[in-house]
């Protein structure tokens, strides 16, 4: 970074301090390998000789999806809340129960009520009837709140089709996952997600809940859909401890806005660049709705 950008970025970095402060966002952290990232974004991984510039280009782009984006998997879509939906939810949780890990045993034991239901198969009937009128809006977040638990136990037969991304609010967290002695290339991304206070839906229809994540310790942020590269700062190669911002904070006042909607990407060649990687679908965002896009992979 110049003189000019330097300052810019503090710019960001003390909004940024003041609204995690407030309460208005949170900063997350995703912790990887820089051959995923590479796989993902289809650029040759050559070790220290990697092509940083095409990752960057394409990674502060289309950021980085959920593993639905990256397979040919027919999964339902990222909008989808019909019956269907909820009654592969049952069977990804009859599924989760038979697993040994000794999390996901301690999981269960510790939320019974939640095993008991999904446990038994005659509560698909019960399941459906209880959600059968509630909102569109509604259902979505019922969905959402046991898929985003099927993702967190890496449920057997959701985890390689999963809608969602695991990041951490702790740095410290991410940096675990980003060290392997074996592969030693390894990259942490810098986000923002902005904090939404949701009435708690579960308790409204009197559905099956859970107190904490499987893995509460990791301090799990799990995101529909993916990173939008809207809400990336930044990408750190932990080898190196070089850091590449993204360049759209240069290009734009730093205000709240930018914070709660994301940075103005002018995304004129977007399908142009989301081709050349290996997603097969990419996301789109009204700010409150989403949907699924092919692309020609």
């Amino acid at each position: 970074m110049n003189r000019e950008e330097l300052i810019r970025y503090n710019d960001f970095l003390l909004m940024q301090i003041d609204l995690t402060r407030k309460r208005v966002i949170k900063p997350i952290y995703r912790g990887d390998s820089l051959n995923n990232l590479c796989e993902k974004l289809n650029v040759t991984f050559k070790y220290e000789n990697t092509d940083i510039p095409t990752v960057l280009e394409r990674l502060f782009m289309v950021g980085e999806k959920a593993q639905r984006f990256y397979t040919d998997d027919d999964n339902f879509n990222i909008n989808e809340t019909s019956d269907y939906v909820f009654e592969k939810i049952m069977k990804y949780f009859k599924a989760s129960l038979k697993n040994k890990n000794t999390n996901t045993v301690t999981f269960f034991n510790r939320n019974t009520t939640l095993r008991d239901f999904f446990s038994d198969k005659s509560n698909k009937a019960l399941f459906l009837n209880k959600i059968e009128s509630v909102t569109e809006n509604e259902r979505i977040a019922i969905r959402n709140y046991y898929l985003v638990l099927l993702h967190q136990l890496a449920s057997i037969n959701y985890k390689n089709k999963s809608h969602f991304i695991s990041t951490s609010r702790d740095y410290a967290i991410a940096e675990k996952f980003s060290i392997n002695k074996l592969e030693p290339h390894r990259i942490i991304l810098h986000c923002w997600q902005p904090i939404k206070m949701e009435n708690n839906i579960i308790r409204k229809y009197n559905l099956p809940s859970y107190s904490v994540g499987p893995y509460h310790y990791q301090k799990e942020s799990t995101i529909l859909g993916g990173i939008l590269p809207h809400f990336i700062s930044g990408l750190e190669l932990t080898s190196t401890k070089d850091f590449f911002p993204n360049p759209n904070i240069f290009n734009a006042d730093i205000t709240n806005k930018i914070f709660l909607k994301g940075l103005e990407i002018d995304q004129i060649n977007f399908h142009e660049i989301a081709n050349l990687t290996n997603y097969k679908r990419t996301l789109s965002t009204d700010g409150i709705a989403m949907w699924e896009n092919k692309t020609s992979r």
